[in-house]
C-alpha cells in the first residue's frame, strides 16, 4: 500500500511540474478561417450625373508634304524624276530616219543582212508612235509604270505598216530629296512585243537603268538631267549598248494658282558603244558598217502648259545638230492627267 501511494505521488508531482516552475502551458492555436470576399454593393448612378468624357485619342499626323511636285520638274523628253500618279497620252513623230537598225536601237537587223527585220534594205523611214503611259505612285519615293506604244511606219522601200510596238515597264525610286533638288533611280525593261518583221520592234529584251535629277536654280528656273544605259539582252550581232544623256532647262514664264506656262530647251545625246548598222547606198547597194563610237546630239525646244493641279500639255520640236543622227526632225505632243 505504501508503494502505491508513493507511485501516485510521483505522477502528481510530474503533472504539476510546470506550475511549480512558474511556466504556463503552451496555448493551442485556434484553427485559421479564410475570410469570405464580399462584393461591394452596386453603385447607384443618378440620372442627373454627367458621364465622364472619353480619353482623347491621338490624332494621326499627315505625311510630310514634299518640297517639290511633278509640275515643278516636268519637261518634254527627259523623264520626270518625281514619282506621281499620272496618265499620259503621247504622240511622237520622226522623219528621214536613215539608220533605224543601228545597234538594233529602233528596229531589228534587216533580212538581207541575215536578221529578223524588214524584208528589204531600207534607205529612210518616217514613223509615228502613239504611246499610252500609266504611272502609279506607291508612296512619295516609289512608283511603277508601264508604256504601251502603237507604231505607224512609213518606209521608202518596204511597205507601210502599223501595229503594237515594244511594250516597256519599270519603277522609279527617289533616293534623295532636299532643298537642292531630287535624285532618282529608274529601271525600265522592254519586252519584244512588236513584230520585228514589219519594223515594229527589235525582237530582243532590253534593260535600261537610269539616273534622273532635278535642281531648282531660282524661283522660276530649273535644271533637269538624265543618264541612262540601253542594254540589249540577246539580239543579233547588230545589237549593242547605247548611252543616252541629257540636260534640260525649264523657265516658269507664267505661274499662278490655276495656270503654269513654261518654255523648255533640252539637249539629248546618244553614244553607241557597240553593234552594227546597215545602209543603202545611193546606187541601191546595202552595206554593213561598224556602229561603235557613233555619237548623236539633238536639241529639243517646246512649251509645257499646266491647267490647275491635274491637267497638262506639252508641244515640242527636235532636230539633230551632229553629222551622225537617228532622224532629221522630230515632233512630240503630250497630254497628261494627274489622278
Amino acid at each position: 500500500m505504501h508503494r502505491v501511494r508513493l507511485g501516485v505521488g510521483w505522477v502528481i508531482t510530474i503533472l504539476l511540474a510546470p506550475d511549480l516552475c512558474g511556466q504556463q502551458p503552451a496555448p493551442v492555436p485556434a484553427p485559421s478561417v479564410e475570410p469570405i470576399p464580399v462584393a461591394p454593393p452596386p453603385r447607384m448612378v443618378s440620372p442627373f450625373e454627367v458621364a465622364p468624357a472619353p480619353a482623347p485619342q491621338p490624332v494621326p499626323m499627315p505625311p510630310p508634304r514634299r518640297r517639290y511636285s511633278t509640275l515643278d520638274s516636268s519637261v518634254g523628253y527627259i523623264d520626270n524624276p518625281i514619282p506621281a500618279d499620272q496618265l499620259l497620252l503621247r504622240y511622237d513623230a520622226g522623219y528621214d530616219f536613215r539608220t533605224p537598225n543601228r545597234a538594233e536601237f529602233f528596229y531589228a537587223k534587216p533580212r538581207p543582212a541575215g536578221g529578223p527585220g524588214l524584208p528589204r534594205a531600207e534607205r529612210s523611214v518616217d514613223f509615228q508612235d502613239v504611246i499610252a503611259v500609266l504611272e502609279a505612285a506607291c508612296d512619295q519615293r516609289w512608283s511603277v509604270f508601264v508604256e504601251v506604244p502603237v507604231r505607224f511606219l512609213n518606209p521608202e522601200v518596204n511597205a507601210n505598216t502599223a501595229g503594237l510596238g515594244d511594250v516597256s515597264a519599270g519603277f522609279k525610286y527617289a533616293f534623295w530629296e532636299g532643298e537642292a533638288g531630287v535624285a532618282t533611280f529608274q529601271l525600265r525593261a522592254y519586252a519584244p512585243s512588236g513584230d520585228a518583221g514589219r519594223g515594229l520592234g527589235t525582237r530582243h529584251t532590253t534593260l535600261e537603268p537610269t539616273l534622273l535629277g532635278f535642281k531648282p536654280l531660282g524661283k522660276k528656273l530649273s535644271l533637269l538631267g538624265e543618264f541612262r544605259v540601253w542594254i540589249p539582252v540577246g539580239g543579233t550581232d547588230f545589237a549593242g549598248p547605247v548611252f543616252r544623256y541629257g540636260v534640260g532647262l525649264r523657265y516658269d514664264l507664267l505661274r499662278t494658282e490655276s495656270l503654269r506656262l513654261a518654255p523648255l530647251v533640252e539637249f539629248v545625246g546618244w553614244t553607241v558603244l557597240d553593234g552594227k548598222e546597215s545602209r543603202l547606198t545611193p546606187g541601191g547597194v546595202p552595206v554593213v558598217l561598224d556602229a561603235a563610237g557613233t555619237s548623236i546630239v539633238n536639241v529639243k525646244a517646246g512649251y509645257r502648259l499646266d491647267v490647275g493641279e491635274r491637267f497638262g500639255f506639252y508641244a515640242g520640236y527636235g532636230r539633230a545638230i551632229t553629222g551622225d543622227r537617228w532622224y532629221e526632225d522630230t515632233f512630240r505632243l503630250e497630254g497628261r492627267w494627274l489622278y
